[in-house]
């Protein structure tokens, strides 16, 4: 059916088209088909125009422009990168057809990272170019973009290839092409960037960041170009310049590098990081040129680099300790030989912090088919400088190194290193052979001798860092006389080694003998000088041993014999040493070794000081210990074993100036057990010293006791200027402890006091020798003060305890001693405290005290009694307030004061206030104030008082008037009424002057009344001078003056007894005639003189009967001198016992 209808559908439109035709009319005319055709083409260019003008003026929008943008970098960034843009318009600019692109985005293919990140980008484009659908960039406007500079490192296979040198010739001729006009950035006439932040590193490692960069490139004539990059900020202003020109004479391109203080830390931070190192730091200037020929080749080349401050850090630095390559100032100058293919090193100079020196070299590329690089090193006119400031550079005429890579092997061997000089000439050779994860070293050094020194100043400071630094340190002088080192280490070891890891056994050996050196094990450990020996070491241990050194000291050498220093393991964390060695000689060398701790805690005490010390020492020493532990985290202590004999050990000041002779010592160490033994004398007086350490536990560190034995009679604590109060007698052997480890720890003295006689150690405490007795006290000495604490003295039924306080000068600050029984029967409380005022406070509280060694003191008898001379012993202090109250207060002669109650103020030596009361024998007596500061003592019992106080023993009864000064001077005394009985004197002046013929019988029975008496004295250090004392009643009368002296122990008075006093003594007061006959005031016309000569305490009375009949001024004649012997004559009586 369709098959059949489809010719008649034909036919009808056939003549459809038929009429169509006849209604149009006729056919076109030429005429009328040009015009069609030209306003056909008027059309089409009005089209064109429309377009061009709408890209021009018009945006277009983002859809329409980022794909083709996107398409178009990528096309000319190849497969390799990726590139997104998020926004983006095309528009007309002021000068021409631009481009905005906003977060332009340039990433590696397949996800890789981002390599230019830039917010903002302005591109301007060639509008014809765009018109053909070619996207010609003119110049390029970025802020602020992020530009990824890393890099992935490959070295290996790649580095042994040895089309090597083509490939860096090539890279060159490549940079060339980009830039020129046919590169892919050929058309670029202007390129800015600022405010860049250029990221530099290897890929996979922290990059270092240069900020604030700016980069402008620009094409100038001929097509040349010049790129510039910049940082302008003030702390890292540099400049990078490169400048590409073509040379019409030539037909060559000339490229310009210009460096100006470049940092070099961000460029070499990626290598440093792969080799384990810190960046190397310091700044770079200098130019580098370069001719490229019409066929890509490198023409020509030359360039000068200058460095200043140059550190090259070296990898495996451990624990961030310093070792590099430090140079000030580099200026290198090289030049391409393209006939050699070398890069030729013209003459430069190195200048660093170890040296300076000034060079040529070469190396030379190889030549198509083959593979062996060459490599010429020339140094001459080379200084080291020494280790230490002031050493004298060592000298070097010439170091030379010849050195060949074949680069198919991968083998790099040094065929000549040779370094010659007057002092040095050492030689070696290497071959290394890059296989593995790192090579194989084989290297071989032999010296000449030369002076230990020089073989440290060659010694290159990244080399055994650590071994170099101990030899710079601790050898100060000797001569190498043959040096010898092997390496041979094989392949991937150096890989897996961490920085204190040892090298494989057999990978090394060191062979060294040596002679008159001067080192030392340690900086805390003495310098030995004179020492010859040998040094031995592998991979694995080392051993030094020296035959014989000494070390020098102030009081002559300690002679060291059989030295051994071993050590091994190095590929423990913490290796073993042993150390060995005889020590004989001075004393002072050996007390620096052990003082210093490098052999173990120090046995000695730490106030001793070496200087002082001299003697002799024999000792064996032996101690073993781990290495490497750092100072923070000491390792295990050192095992030491000592054992020593000291002999005539002598030290200049001991203490307080007093020297220490004729010592004798043994020290034994043994670990933790550790003694010092041994005596001597101090001041002449013999000690024993013992020094034992109680070893550590797990609560406590180690200590150490010093306990001493002093030896020692009164003489000799005087001579050690230890100022006893009172006296001894016997030897004392006192015990001293410390504890050496604790700076101000106190010091315990005790002794047994048996063997001694004491008389006031203690105000009142008397012991004989051969009665038990013992002295305990604990000194704590500070600046500021002497404290003296459990202060205990004790014999029998005494005992007195307490604690005393000491000034920086030795004054008495404080003493307490609630148990103060010096004798038997006592007991008191005493405290003594020096107040701000100046003055000095005394408490004395108890049921009873012996008040005797008071009252001795305050005449000075007590100083006679211990027979010493020492002045103003037992003086009362001027400034003085007193608070007494005692139940009993025991005197002489079997008297004491009952309920004694005082108050006494004292300033400047004058009472200035004084109240007390209290009662001896029958009455009671009464403290007061008197004129001029002095004390008034009165009461109705003089006799009972002169018993008191040991002035008179055969007085009764009588009222007493006493005044007198605590702090010496003048004084008076008056009795009234009272009796002296058994006085065997009087009864012989009685008899012989018939005073008693008419006298009552009790009267002629030995007792004798006087009415009063009378006496004026001075007093002071320790006597009393008699200047006027009468006495009379009425059967006699007397005259006396004289002295007494407590201080010497003597008693000197002169005077006359007159009977029937109150008759006799009439006529002395008759004018002229009185004086004759009576011989003075209180005289008589009969009268008989006598003196009082003797000891104090048992005084002789003389009495001279031939002057009883003579008148008075010619009885003058027989007075006594106070200066006349003391002579037994005829008619002496004692005074009798009190």
């Amino acid at each position: 059916m369709t098959e059949m209808e489809s010719p008649s559908r034909r036919a009808r439109a056939l003549a459809l088209v038929a009429a169509r035709r006849r209604r149009a009319g006729p056919l076109i005319s030429p005429r009328r088909a040009v015009r069609l055709v030209a306003f056909g083409l008027l059309g089409v260019a009005a089209a064109l125009s429309a377009i061009w003008l709408a890209i021009l003026y018009l945006p277009l929008p983002a859809s329409q422009v980022i794909p083709r943008v996107t398409a178009a970098l990528e096309s000319r960034l190849g497969p390799e990168y990726a590139v997104s843009i998020e926004d983006a318009e095309l528009h007309r600019g002021a000068d021409g057809v631009e481009l905005r692109l906003v977060d332009l985005a340039i990433a590696k293919a397949a996800g890789g990272p981002t390599i230019v990140a830039a917010p903002k980008v302005e591109l301007r484009l060639d509008g014809l170019a765009l018109l053909r659908g070619d996207v010609r960039v003119r110049s390029v406007h970025a802020t602020n973009p992020r530009i990824d500079a890393q890099f992935e490192q490959t070295m290996g296979a790649a580095s042994k290839q040895t089309d090597l040198p083509d490939r860096i010739l090539a890279g060159v001729a490549d940079l060339d092409r980009l830039l020129g006009p046919g590169g892919a950035v050929g058309a670029l006439e202007e390129v800015e960037v600022t405010g860049a932040a250029l990221l530099i590193g290897r890929g996979g490692q922290p990059a270092m960041t240069q900020d604030d960069v700016s980069l402008r490139l620009s094409r100038g004539e001929h097509g040349a170009i010049a790129l510039t990059t910049s940082s302008a900020r003030p702390e890292d202003r540099w400049t990078i310049a490169v400048t590409i020109a073509p040379d019409a004479a030539t037909s060559e391109r000339v490229i310009d590098l210009g460096l100006e203080n470049v940092s070099l830390a961000p460029y070499s931070a990626p290598f440093a990081q792969k080799a384990g190192a810190p960046p190397a730091t310091g700044r770079l200037s200098g130019h580098l040129s370069a001719r490229i020929g019409p066929d890509g080749r490198l023409a020509a080349g030359d360039g000068r680099i200058t460095a200043r401050s140059l550190s090259i850090a070296l990898p495996g630095v451990p624990d961030g300790a310093a070792r590099s390559i430090d140079v000030d100032d580099l200026k290198l100058k090289f030049a391409w030989d393209p006939a050699k293919r070398a890069v030729v090193i013209e003459p430069s100079r190195i200048v660093g912090r170890t040296g300076q020196m000034s060079f040529t070299g070469a190396l030379t590329a190889p030549v198509a088919g083959q593979a062996m690089w060459l490599a010429h090193f020339d140094g001459r006119d080379v200084l080291l400088a020494g280790e230490q400031v002031g050493d004298t550079p060592l000298r070097l005429d010439q170091v030379v190194l010849d050195a060949r890579f074949d680069a198919e092997a991968a083998t790099l061997e040094v065929t000549r290193a040779q370094v010659l000089g007057p002092t040095a000439k050492a030689a070696a050779t290497a071959l290394i052979r890059f296989e593995g994860a790192s090579p194989a070293i084989r290297l071989g050094l032999v010296s000449d001798p030369m002076p230990a020194s020089a073989i440290l100043r060659l010694w290159p400071p990244f080399l055994g860092h650590d071994v170099r630094s101990w030899a710079v340190e601790n050898i100060r002088s000797g001569q190498v006389d043959a040096f010898s080192l092997t390496l041979d280490i094989p392949a991937g070891v150096l890989a897996g080694m961490g920085p204190k890891d040892p090298l494989p056994p057999g990978s090394m050996a060191i062979d060294a003998t040596f002679s008159d050196a001067a080192l030392r094990g340690a900086p805390t450990l003495p310098w030995i000088d004179g020492a010859t020996g040998t040094i031995a070491a592998t991979a694995t241990d080392a051993r030094v041993s020296i035959g014989k050194a000494f070390v020098p000291g102030s009081s002559g050498g300690l002679s060291i014999t059989d030295l051994s220093f071993v050590t091994g393991g190095f590929g423990a964390p913490f290796p073993k040493a042993t150390v060995a060695f005889k020590a004989q000689g001075a004393l002072d060398p050996a007390l620096a070794l052990l003082a210093s701790g490098a052999v173990g805690p120090n046995p000695l005490p730490p106030q001793l000081d070496p200087g002082k010390v001299s003697g002799r020492i024999a000792a064996d020493v032996a101690a073993g210990f781990e290495l490497g532990h750092p100072d923070d985290k000491p390792g295990p202590p050192v095992a030491v074993k000592v054992a020593a004999d000291i002999t005539d050990v002598a030290i200049a000041d001991l203490f307080a100036g007093r020297a220490f002779d004729k010592g004798a010592f043994k020290l034994a160490v043994d670990g933790a057990s550790k003694t010092l033994a041994g005596k001597g004398q101090i001041a002449g007086a013999p000690a024993t010293i013992n020094v034992v350490e109680t070893p550590a536990t797990a609560s406590s560190p180690a200590k150490r006791q010093l306990t001493a034995t002093l030896t020692a009679d009164a003489a000799d604590l005087t001579r050690l200027g230890l100022d006893v109060p009172g006296s001894m007698k016997g030897v004392l052997p006192l015990q001293i402890s410390l504890a050496l480890d604790e700076p101000h720890a106190p010091m315990s003295l005790s002794a047994d006091l048996t063997g001694v006689g004491i008389d006031g150690l203690v105000p009142g405490f008397r012991k004989p020798a051969g009665r038990p007795g013992k002295l305990a006290l604990i000194v704590e000495k500070t600046p500021e003060k002497t404290v003296v604490r459990d202060f205990a003295i004790e014999s029998g039924d005494r005992s007195v305890r307490g604690g005393i306080e000491f000034g920086p000068k030795g004054e008495l600050l404080a003493a307490t001693f609630p148990i103060y029984r010096p004798a038997p029967g006592d007991d008191a409380r005493v405290e003594i405290d020096k107040l701000r005022s100046g003055s000095t406070k005394v408490v004395v509280q108890g049921a009873a005290l012996d008040l005797k060694p008071l009252l001795d003191s305050f005449r000075g008898k007590a100083a006679a009694a211990r027979g010493t001379d020492k002045p103003g012993s037992g003086a009362i202090p001027k400034t003085l307030d007193v608070v007494a109250k005692l139940g009993t207060g025991l005197g002489y002669g079997g008297e004491a004061i009952a309920g004694l109650d005082l108050k006494l103020a004292m300033r400047d030596g004058r009472v200035t206030d004084a109240d007390g009361s209290g009662r001896i024998g029958g009455s009671g007596i009464r403290l007061a104030t008197a004129d001029d500061g002095r004390l008034r003592l009165s009461g109705g019992d003089a006799g009972a008082f002169f018993r008191f106080a040991d002035l008179y023993g055969r007085v009764d009864g009588g009222q007493f008037d006493l005044q007198a000064s605590l702090a010496g001077g003048p004084g008076v005394l008056n009795v009234k009424d009272f009796l002296v009985r058994n006085e065997t004197a009087l009864d012989r002046v009685r008899q012989t002057t018939g005073a008693d013929a008419n006298a009552a019988a009790d009267a002629r029975k030995g007792a004798t009344r006087f009415e009063r008496l009378r006496v004026a004295f001075v007093q002071g250090q320790g006597r009393i001078e008699v200047k006027d004392a009468v006495v009379y009643g009425p059967q006699l009368g007397a005259t006396l003056e004289g002295v007494v002296d407590y201080a010497a122990d003597s008693v000197s008075l002169v005077g006359t007894f007159v009977p029937a006093y109150s008759l006799n003594n009439l006529f002395s007061k008759v004018p002229i005639i009185g004086a004759l006959l009576t011989g003075g005031k209180n005289g008589g016309l009969l009268g008989v003189t006598f003196q009082v000569t003797g000891k104090t305490g048992a005084p002789t009375v003389t009495i001279n009967p031939m002057s009883a009949v003579a008148p008075g001024f010619l009885r003058k004649l027989f007075e006594f001198r106070q200066t006349a012997p003391d002579a037994g004559a005829a008619g002496n009586v004692p005074a009798g016992a009190q």
